[in-house]
């Protein structure tokens, strides 16, 4: 579980410091749906753990 939970937070950091750059491009927003994706994804495996 803690594996799940750093995992988790490292993909919840990457989604933050990508919104929190204001570069507006399509590079970044492709980047910031896959590092979104990644999130939703690791959150999905954490809360089917509990």
């Amino acid at each position: 579980m803690d594996d799940e939970l750093r995992l988790l937070q490292a993909k919840l950091r990457a989604v933050s410091t990508r919104l929190s750059t204001p570069i507006l491009s399509k590079q970044n927003a492709q980047a910031l749906c896959h590092e979104y994706r990644e999130l939703l994804g690791a959150l999905q495996k954490f809360t089917s753990l509990k």
